[in-house]
């Protein structure tokens, strides 16, 4: 057994002395910073690949949410085309999503909102607003009227966000324009004010 040990031993310290020469030859020879420099590149690639990850999921976040604030328009459009919807001059109506669901819900449990705004500005939530006619919906039933179910689908999904929509304002020339707008935090029980948003995209239509 002690000879075994010792040989052991011996072959450790020889293991132990193969790494330090090898160690001091690539010192003495100058390739350490380049090998040095070899580890910094990898460990910049990794960071590098940690961060495009973290990019393309707010990526993909963003186009969820702007895809669905896309559908909002078309269910806006469609509701004036169809004559379900009337605005006169200088009104708007918003349809929101937000990452919580909203005071005024009735029990409406999904992470919908809306909005409506007179001629003169002012927010309204009534059934019958000056210049904006629910017919027989009513603005509780409004999403619900409208959404053809895709209200169930609201979410946030982007991380830096707290809701978004589509507001469409009728100009009183026959065109109507709709703003896209996102933004953060809360301003009371029952929401936000979106005209305060940041506006992504912009557009006009024209009811055919």
């Amino acid at each position: 057994m002690k000879k075994q040990k010792g040989q052991d031993l011996i072959e450790y310290a020889l293991m132990l002395a193969l790494v330090v020469g090898i160690g001091g030859f690539i010192y003495t020879q100058g390739y350490g910073a380049n090998i040095s420099g070899v580890f910094n590149n990898a460990g910049n690639l990794l960071e590098q690949v940690d961060k495009s990850q973290e990019e393309a999921k707010e990526e993909a976040a963003r186009n969820a949410d702007r895809s669905y604030a896309d559908r909002m328009a078309e269910l806006l459009k469609n509701a004036i085309q169809s004559g379900q919807l009337t605005m006169k001059d200088g009104t708007t109506i918003y349809l929101l999503a937000q990452n919580r669901t909203p005071s005024n819900a009735n029990g409406f449990n999904y992470n919908v909102n809306a909005a409506v705004y007179g001629p003169e500005g002012g927010w309204k939530n009534t059934a019958w607003v000056d210049g904006i006619d629910y017919g027989s919906m009513g603005y509780n039933n409004f999403w619900r009227a409208i959404g053809e179910g895709t209200y169930q689908d609201a979410a946030v999904n982007q991380s830096n966000v707290d809701w978004y929509g589509v507001g469409i304002t009728q100009n009183g020339d026959g065109t109507y324009s709709l703003s896209y707008v996102e933004g953060k935090e809360y301003n009371g029980n029952n929401g936000f004010d979106p005209r305060t948003g940041t506006e992504y995209k912009n557009e006009t239509w024209s009811k055919s």
